[in-house]
């Protein structure tokens, strides 16, 4: 039921005036009752109860090994965790069944940084163990990855790497996989040959995953694109790439600029093997640093930001070396970011792996506070990926109100002063009702508000947590039970739905 802070005695007043109206006439009286306001579904204590059933696809191969055949199952996803983790470990554990074969065992996840998500890009990381198959299988593997992670409507583009390090589609280690994106039409031979014709090619048109610094210096975020390589070596697609992070995004708005890399390379990048490793080596000029920092990018960031990039799509690069005037890279100690900041970071034979960054990756999150008028505005704001969908973390950061680095700014916070994260007793999901229960202190910082800023407030956090998949009514008690109101003003039994009238773009 849809409330919107109208109080029931004006809807009942207004009933009884239409049947006195009715009774002038003589008509036989009619009984009118409300339906009820929902009773709470469940009284979380902690956050473990936030899953809910799903019918999902699982894309495996046919038995004759020619397609990818969907296979309809239950799934079991979290509100807090972002579905592709969990789809990825039940397809690749998948036993298989009827006309559908499992992926090969040796496709497993990796024990860490198994999957991220940032924007619409998902990255799988297989355990070493999938380097015991041939590229034509590891590529089956992806298609299947990608046909069932973009059933969810955010999700574009997959990329699959192997002990963090991109595979490409040849043992030479010359032909980008670059993403996947799903297909289910195409059969896999089509598909494979498709992908596998790189090797002669003397141009290559490719999706690759770039990763540019978010506003504020405090990570990294990214943003696939497609790209024609028309140079196909080591170098020159990492000019390419370059070039494309000098370009910018063309969808994520916001984002500090890059100069240009070309005006301070010293030499073309190039890929060294060194000590068993293949690494692509970057060597700019002194001046490299002071324009980068002119831009507001930390040398942290722009770091995380091209090893993020060179190691996802070139094939077999272990990780990055990079120079800045006489200066080799060998430590960093980054700023600003959610978590690591003032934690000096070591690379071994100055080395950067994929992995060091971890703690770089953000995605997105919809938050709402008060422009000037009172009304609502939605705002991206940029957190660690494994927080964009936890719904304490969401509405934490809805209590730290407005920040420089939102994508919308100056505006005002609509949680009360004096919030914390105790204040939030436990979560939980029914179905599609997300259920808050908060402590009685939750009321006793709402009793000063007026109407219209506890209407805020109430909004804020029924249309912020509505954004998570699956997430369409919230429902809130207050240690256990529904309270009439928090604040003496917004009726606050039964569900809310989120409530665009008071949203303003």
């Amino acid at each position: 039921m849809k409330r919107y802070g109208y109080r029931l005695g004006a809807l009942l007043l207004c009933l009884m005036l239409l049947l006195s109206g009715c009774a002038a006439k003589e008509t036989p009286a009619v009984q009118i009752t409300l339906p009820p306001a929902e009773a709470p579904k469940a009284v979380p204590l902690n956050d473990d109860m936030q899953t809910g059933s799903r019918t999902v696809f699982f894309y495996l191969p046919s038995q004759d090994g020619i397609r990818l055949t969907a296979v309809p199952a239950t799934a079991e996803l979290s509100v807090s965790r972002h579905s592709a983790q969990t789809l990825s470990q039940l397809l690749l554990s998948y036993e298989g069944g009827e006309g559908v074969m499992p992926l090969p065992a040796e496709a497993v996840l990796s024990e860490t940084a198994a999957v991220e998500v940032s924007g619409n890009v998902v990255t799988v990381n297989l355990a070493a163990s999938a380097l015991r198959l041939s590229h034509e299988e590891l590529f089956t593997v992806g298609q299947a990855l990608a046909n069932t992670l973009c059933q969810m409507d955010e999700v574009q583009y997959v990329n699959v790497l192997v002990n963090h390090v991109q595979p490409g589609l040849d043992v030479a280690g010359t032909v980008p996989a670059g993403c996947y994106r799903e297909n289910t039409r195409d059969d896999l031979n089509t598909l494979w040959s498709r992908a596998a014709a790189g090797k002669n090619a003397q141009r290559l048109t490719a999706a690759a995953t770039l990763y540019f610094p978010a506003a504020g210096a405090r990570g990294v975020v990214c943003e696939a694109q497609e790209m024609a390589f028309t140079d196909l070596t080591p170098s020159g697609m990492m000019n390419t790439l370059l070039e494309a992070l000098h370009a910018g995004p063309r969808t994520l708005q916001g984002l500090p600029a890059y100069p240009d890399f070309s005006q301070f390379l010293v030499e073309a990048p190039y890929v060294a093997e060194v000590n068993g490793t293949r690494r692509a080596v970057l060597r700019f000029d002194a001046g490299f640093n002071g324009a980068i920092i002119e831009r507001g990018i930390t040398r942290s960031v722009m770091v995380a930001s091209l090893v993020y990039t060179l190691t996802t799509f070139l094939p077999g690069v272990d990780g990055v070396e990079m120079y800045i005037g006489d200066e080799k890279i060998t430590s960093l100690t980054p700023s600003g970011t959610y978590t690591g900041a003032g934690e000096t970071i070591q690379f071994e034979d100055g080395l950067m792996q994929r992995n060091d960054f971890s703690a770089f990756l953000l995605s997105s999150c919809h938050l709402y506070f008060a422009d000037e008028k009172g009304m609502l505005r939605d705002v991206t704001r940029t957190v660690p990926f494994y927080e964009s969908r936890n719904v304490r973390r969401i509405i934490n950061q809805l209590s730290r109100g407005s920040q420089p680095y939102d994508s919308t700014e100056n505006l005002y916070s609509v949680m009360p002063e004096g919030f914390r994260d105790a204040d939030l007793i436990g979560v939980a999901f029914d179905r599609d009702t997300l259920i808050l229960n908060f402590s009685r202190q939750l009321v006793t910082l709402c009793e000063k508000m007026d109407a219209d800023a506890e209407k805020r407030m109430v909004y804020s956090l029924v249309n912020s947590l509505c954004h998570l998949e699956g997430v369409k009514k919230v429902q809130i008690l207050v240690e256990g039970t529904q309270p009439d109101s928090l604040a003496g003003h917004l009726y606050l039994p039964g569900v809310f739905l989120p409530n665009p009238d008071m949203v303003t773009w």
